[in-house]
């Protein structure tokens, strides 16, 4: 992973190192130099850390220090995420005759991933569009993102008058939380009790908390910055509220299941394929009104939005639990590594 930011793909990348290496395999991670969970990383026994700079896919340099620290640590395979690490991982493991798999986190630039033997698709509808630019179904399996959270045992009852709503993620335009904002005005004004925690940092940190001031909410809104508690946070809230414009998947949405929580979200392709109208409330992206009612609704139907979460909790619990997740991928790794030998 040689990108130094820290979203939906870095965090996927994170925990899948850590999961792997306490699962008994010698993991090397190469990453960026001021990758933002590098400290975590390596406090993991089993992991070995490799970092650097790179200026770009075509750096050069990168590949080559890349090409050195792969040939001593002598993989059985690597597995690489986001386009650059796609790009410059294939040039290694084609000198070193190396089984290459790389994640779809989205909708790929398939310049980049020339040198690929193996795609793990988040999604089928990601899968369809590898099969639509020519990879072979073969060399394609759908495996979702997954979660480390363990599940809780029961659904938290939503009864107090003062209403918490949670959302979180990269503070990007593409992320929503302007419509959040006003969704959540318009609620406040309808007369309901509420506040709204938003967790996460981006460029767009700052318009948002004058846009909150423009509305009136800074006694309702918190802003909490880069989560190193995720768990902790939704603890704190009643209902969980995705109003991505775009999401191919959504790691958010799995944490929230795994926490039991009723979830609001848009309909984008990631939600909507992990979740249905059983176990979540969908919006329009886009669309303050939609959203406005989805949460009025949602909290003044306390029981059908319990019943919902629960479903959801068993959803994830049966497929996007680390332990369901991890052993699939488990699994592609030795079938790869079979095919080499």
């Amino acid at each position: 992973m040689l990108s130094k930011g820290f979203g939906g793909a870095e965090r996927y990348f994170t925990d899948l190192s850590v999961a792997l290496a306490e699962r008994g395999h010698a993991v090397q991670v190469i990453c960026h130099k001021r990758f933002q969970e590098l400290k975590r990383l390596k406090a993991v026994p089993g992991i070995y850390t490799e970092t650097l700079s790179v200026l770009g896919w075509w750096d050069p340099l990168a590949q080559y220090s890349i090409k050195q620290v792969v040939k001593k640590f002598s993989p059985d395979l690597i597995h690489a995420h986001l386009a650059r690490a796609a790009y410059i991982a294939g040039k290694t493991a084609r000198k070193f005759n190396i089984p290459l798999v790389v994640k779809t986190h989205n909708y790929v630039n398939l310049k980049y991933y020339q040198d690929v033997s193996f795609f793990i698709a988040t999604t089928n509808d990601q899968r369809h569009y590898l099969l639509e630019n020519d990879v072979s179904k073969d060399d394609i399996e759908v495996i979702p993102n997954f979660s480390l959270f363990p599940g809780v045992e029961c659904i938290k009852a939503v009864n107090r008058n003062h209403i918490v709503f949670a959302s979180y993620g990269r503070m990007v335009s593409k992320k929503g939380f302007e419509i959040l904002l006003n969704a959540f005005q318009e609620l406040i004004s309808s007369g309901i009790n509420a506040r709204l925690m938003i967790g996460g940092d981006g460029p767009e940190r700052k318009p948002l908390q004058r846009l909150c001031n423009r509305l009136g909410l800074d006694k309702q809104v918190t802003f909490q910055g880069w989560l190193k508690d995720v768990e902790g946070f939704l603890s704190d809230a009643d209902i969980f509220v995705m109003p991505s414009l775009l999401e191919p998947f959504g790691i958010a949405i799995l944490e929230a299941m795994s926490c039991g929580m009723p979830i609001i979200t848009t309909k984008t392709k990631g939600p909507m394929e992990i979740l249905d109208d059983n176990q979540a409330y969908f919006v329009e992206a886009g669309n303050v009104a939609s959203l406005v009612a989805a949460m009025k609704y949602v909290v003044l139907n306390r029981e059908e939005a319990t019943v919902r979460a629960a479903r959801g909790l068993d959803r994830y619990k049966n497929h996007y639990s680390g332990y369901v997740v991890i052993p699939r991928i488990e699994q592609a790794y030795r079938e790869l590594c079979d095919v080499k030998s």
